[in-house]
């Protein structure tokens, strides 16, 4: 259990590890990258110049750009930095404009296994021309064409890593994941493994990747929907070891037939059931302007769900797709009041879309975590399955559980695409299939701080295990979009207020039981009861617009078959 203790609660004291950037001026021209990076990495960057390089352990040396000037031994390169392990990137040319290449990874151990061996797409930026030779014991890391951008080179009891790619200070309405996306990587990965490998035992623990098929619309109205036939499905994920998730309209759990309820009860691993908004009008939860109308529409949604599950023993995750990505911040307030476990969401900022980039507030770290945390509420990242698949890579970089979408139509053809995209995702490491629901619970980070353990929620609810040499336990959420709600931590009976902080929320330092298995969950200070909320009172148009919907999506294999194609 967790010990109530006083109102204000210590928090551990962290330690971080120290990166050099020289020259000086190279540091105070990229002042919002490296803070954003301090946000996710536990480094502090200082501006040193190249001879005051003592005590850092790491370092990053911005190449003078004037390269045709400039004849540096390579041991000189930043000055002396001993055993300390450093990237050298050159400056790309002015024009940041460059030709569409396709970067191939080599298998090197030291890359993070995502990127062994992929052929990622770059479009930004030219590689700049390397005055260095290239040396028998060097080993290439990223090449185009056989051309090196990014090379290894042992340095004594240390290494140096070289790159034609250098990174970029962060524009003034830009993101870190924007020099992190395909067309636009080179910049920052060489980066990003210096910062992995310096921090070493301080960074956050691996975990295996986490990944599920999502497809919107579907009921258990009859045994198939559209060109989905579950049985075939279900047979099909078994055989190639996925899991697929349907996203359901809660207005349609007035019917349950027997055969696909006991189909999806008996192959829990391979099929689950989540929520696709309350009606599936058209943008439904984006419109959802107040607080009063978020909660009851949402409200109903629950409980025509838990009336469902009542009648069919079918269990519904509590997760929201909302129908065409739209969604308000009233209804993601709501639901983290109401209880919901998070939402799964494709677009960047589902509720700032007709926003122009002035406007938004400039959200440094959206879509770099596991999940964005946006009033209260996870939103893991979702990605459309007929889309190339390359920026799946960057998303097991950062941890981010690795969900396609698609609907009934898009199997047409058959199954063969889930194939596919399963044998591609699995390529990437170590991967777990299962439920979004599962997913969203086991999307939590945790690392140590000597007798104490620090867990990064990305999720509302979590069951941590903790180490026998551990007796004091810190929670974290990041908070990417906003301050957002007031928030406690639960456990078991004991509540704890979470404080605000600049970039997250903290419960600051709990003692715990050395070996406990600890059920946390984030609540709302305000939190609302469905079957207590006042739901609206429905008009027949949602009923008939899904009657016509769905007899739409059913027809479509038929016409297909009387079509002849």
């Amino acid at each position: 259990m967790i010990a109530a203790s006083d109102s204000v609660r210590p928090t551990i004291d962290e330690p971080s590890k120290l990166v050099g950037v020289t020259p000086a001026t190279a540091a105070r021209d990229r002042v919002r990258l490296l803070y954003a990076l301090e946000q996710v990495f536990p480094v502090r960057f200082q501006a040193r110049e190249p001879e005051d390089l003592t005590g850092l352990d790491g370092l990053l040396v911005i190449a003078p750009a004037q390269l045709h000037e400039w004849h540096v031994p390579v041991d000189d390169l930043g000055g002396q930095p001993g055993a300390c392990p450093r990237l050298v990137a050159f400056p790309q040319a002015a024009d940041s404009l460059g030709e569409r290449t396709v970067i191939e990874f080599a298998g090197d151990a030291q890359i993070l296994r995502p990127l062994r061996e992929q052929k990622l797409t770059q479009e930004y930026g030219r590689p700049a021309p390397v005055p260095l030779a290239f040396l028998d014991s060097d080993s290439v890391l990223a090449a185009v064409a056989g051309k090196r951008l990014w090379w290894r080179r042992r340095d004594g009891s240390t290494w140096v890593h070289f790159s034609a790619f250098c990174p970029e200070e962060l524009g003034e309405y830009e993101a870190l994941r924007d020099h992190l996306r395909i067309g636009r990587f080179m910049g920052l990965i060489p980066l990003l493994h210096l910062l992995r490998h310096v921090c070493g035992e301080l960074d956050w623990c691996e975990q295996p990747l986490k990944a599920s098929f999502v497809i919107d619309d579907p009921n258990l109205h009859r045994t198939s929907y559209g060109f989905l036939d579950y049985s075939e499905m279900v047979a099909h994920a078994r055989r190639h070891g996925y899991h697929v998730a349907l996203a359901t309209v809660p207005l349609d759990g007035w019917l349950a037939n027997r055969r696909p309820v006991a189909l999806v009860k008996e192959n829990s691993a391979s099929i689950s059931l989540l929520m696709h908004g309350n009606d599936h009008v058209a943008g439904e939860l984006g419109r959802l302007l107040d607080d009063r109308k978020a909660e009851t529409a949402l409200a109903q949604a629950l409980r025509r769900v838990a009336s469902f599950e009542r009648r069919s023993g079918v269990v519904v995750e509590r997760m929201m797709v909302p129908p065409h990505e739209v969604c308000s911040t009233y209804a993601l307030k709501a639901m983290f009041r109401l209880g919901f476990d998070g939402a799964c969401i494709g677009r960047r900022h589902p509720w700032h879309d007709q926003l122009p980039v002035s406007s938004q507030p400039p959200w440094t770290l959206l879509k770099w975590h596991p999940a964005d945390v946006v009033e209260g509420l996870p939103i893991l990242p979702r990605y459309p399955l007929h889309r190339s698949w390359e920026d799946l890579v960057l998303r097991a970089l950062l941890r981010q559980p690795l969900i396609l979408f698609a609907h009934h139509w898009d199997f047409s053809h058959g199954l063969d695409v889930l194939a596919q995209a399963a044998d591609y995702i699995n390529d990437l490491g170590e991967v777990h299939w299962g439920s979004v629901g599962r997913l969203a619970r086991e999307n939590f980070l945790t690392r140590r701080a000597g007798r104490a353990q620090i867990v990064q929620m990305h999720c509302v609810g979590a069951t941590v295990e903790i180490p026998a040499d551990v007796d004091v336990l810190e929670v974290r959420t990041p908070s990417s979009c906003g301050e957002g709600p007031e928030r406690h931590l639960a456990c078991g009976a004991s509540q704890v207020a979470m404080a605000r902080g600049a970039s997250e929320w903290t419960s600051g330092a709990l003692h715990v039981v050395p070996g406990a298995r600890l059920k946390l969950r984030l609540i709302s200070d305000a939190p609302l009861d469905p079957v207590h909320t006042p739901v609206r009172h429905g008009t027949p148009w949602p009923m008939l617009r899904r009657a016509l919907v769905e007899g739409r999506d059913r027809a479509r294999p038929l016409s297909r078959k009387l079509s002849g194609r």
